[in-house]
């Protein structure tokens, strides 16, 4: 069949679907800009991804005034953070002692979460989203970026039905803001420069039914005699747990057998040998690399890198959604105001950055020292619950917790991007 050429010519193009860019979406299209997302998988359907938010996302909702459509749908409250050293509690952060209102995080599937904004955003017909779309190269205009050229394969799409279903596109766009993770291919395309690339550590993850004796609304991390322990629970009556591991140290523990690798988790969590023990080899495993990337520059004329294409975390802290998505809200306030005044210069695209990177730099910094407490080298792994435990005793921690998990005020944003009841 021959392959169909279309060209589209669009306000925005946002390059990945996940919330990041399924926000800044949503919040131009509501301002009138025109907006095609491009997403290239066929649905929302992944496995294990970032799917708690924090209590600042919790208030970042609430400023938005979506915070009650969000909550309407299944989700699950987590209360507070207990730590663990050979089963003995260590610390208890409950987030009511760190903000009096929206005191909790929250965990929604990304499924769930995507849809919820899908809905919103179909009551704006100048809301474009494309799945099975991928982009295969940059349009430009000299050192300008035009806009991408995409192949599209046959699937769903939404106020979308003038384009077609499938065929190579050319998207024209006076911006195109690339949220396509950390494997970002507008970051590869567009040659950004990374300012920060850092991984000493892996996690691997897996789910199973949720013991009757845990408190299914708890965060709890566990270090062990073998191995370091992450549980969250997971919608459906599910707990999910991330052992954290160095960096390449999975490929030795399959070279070791799945026998070996059941043994030492048992060893330190008998309570999941029925869950474990049935395991006759390592497919209930995904395997995370926790990396931390840092793009230099965001913003290349007519180009804008937000989320984990920008500013990549790891899992630790459970932040990385929502730090992506109070960048999607700042990069709305500047594109709607950059259109607002037809100023959509590289020095405009810039105040994104500008006005977020502290923010993104603390908690950055804030990981790679609690990484120093997940290490497994000798001596130091058995050190570091002590050290661990001691400094959550210091006076200035409740600071720390702080401004890791919440907001200290509102996001300096134009009051129209709030919706109505």
């Amino acid at each position: 069949m021959e392959t169909l050429k279309n060209e589209v010519k669009t306000d925005v193009c946002i390059v990945g679907a996940g919330p990041a860019g399924m926000l800044l979406g949503l919040l131009l299209a509501k301002q009138g800009i025109n907006v095609i997302v491009l997403e290239k998988n066929a649905d929302f359907y992944r496995e294990y991804r970032g799917e708690i938010t924090q209590p600042r996302f919790v208030q970042m909702m609430k400023q938005l005034n979506l915070l009650d459509y969000i909550e309407s749908q299944d989700h699950v409250k987590i209360n507070e953070v207990v730590v663990f050293h050979d089963h003995k509690e260590i610390m208890q952060l409950a987030f009511n002692t760190l903000i009096d209102e929206e005191s909790y995080c929250a965990r929604l599937t990304q499924p769930t979460m995507l849809a919820a904004l899908l809905e919103k955003a179909r009551h704006y017909p100048n809301f474009k989203l494309l799945f099975n779309t991928k982009v295969k190269d940059l349009l430009k205009d000299g050192d300008k970026i035009t806009g991408v050229y995409a192949l599209r394969t046959a699937g769903n799409s939404t106020n979308a039905e003038e384009l077609a279903d499938e065929g190579e596109f050319d998207i024209r766009a006076a911006v195109t803001v690339a949220v396509d993770g950390r494997n970002s291919t507008m970051e590869k395309l567009a040659d950004f420069e990374l300012d920060l690339d850092y991984y000493v550590n892996d996690l691997l993850w897996f789910s199973f039914e949720k013991p009757e004796s845990w408190d299914y609304n708890i965060y709890h991390f566990y270090f062990q005699k073998n191995y370091n322990y992450l549980f969250l629970p997971k919608l459906g009556g599910l707990i999910q747990c991330g052992i954290s591991l160095t960096r390449g140290e999975f490929q030795k523990i399959k070279e070791e057998g799945i026998e070996a690798f059941k043994s030492k988790i048992l060893e330190d969590l008998p309570i999941l040998k029925p869950y474990v023990e049935p395991m006759e080899d390592f497919k209930p495993f995904v395997l995370l690399l926790c990396k931390m990337r840092y793009v230099k520059d965001w913003a290349k004329d007519g180009c804008l890198l937000i989320g984990d294409a920008a500013h990549c975390v790891t899992p630790w802290g459970a932040v990385g959604s929502t730090l992506a998505m109070g960048t999607a809200i700042v990069a709305a306030d500047v594109l709607y105001k950059g259109f607002r005044t037809g100023d959509l210069s590289l020095e405009t695209l810039k105040q994104v950055q500008a006005r977020r990177k502290d923010e993104v730099k603390m908690i950055q910094n804030l990981q790679v020292t609690l990484e120093r407490f997940l290490t497994r080298e000798p001596v130091k792994k058995d050190l570091a619950p002590h050290i661990f435990s001691i400094c959550t005793k210091l006076p200035d921690i409740t600071d720390t917790y702080k401004r890791l998990y919440t907001r200290e005020k509102p996001l300096d944003i134009d009051p129209s991007f709030v919706f109505a009841d």
